[in-house]
């Protein structure tokens, strides 16, 4: 994956979690959205964005929204592949013979 495609699907993170703090409070409605959110994250992230689905747990729907699940997902993901820090954008030297 590459920067461009990984900060998109960042975006993709981060608006998940809005909806989920916003429109993902209403009971009954939040709770289907958190399962079209980690069908989503799991396309996104592979088999780590299914750690999304602990959202389900909360029946009200009030308290997981503080948590941006989605969002720490993304981090984590750019964090193991090299995406942020001062080398994570320049190419690597060539090897000395």
């Amino acid at each position: 994956m590459n920067r461009r495609s990984y900060f998109i699907r960042l975006a993709f993170s981060i608006a998940i979690d809005l909806f989920d703090f916003t429109l993902g409070r209403i009971p009954v409605f939040g709770t289907v959205t958190e399962g079209v959110g980690t069908a989503v994250l799991f396309l996104l992230w592979g088999k780590l964005g299914l750690a999304y689905a602990w959202e389900v747990v909360d029946v009200t729907d009030q308290i997981d929204g503080f948590i941006p699940t989605a969002t720490l997902i993304a981090l984590y993901v750019g964090w193991k592949q090299g995406m942020f820090g001062k080398r994570s954008g320049v190419p690597s030297a060539p090897a000395r013979e």
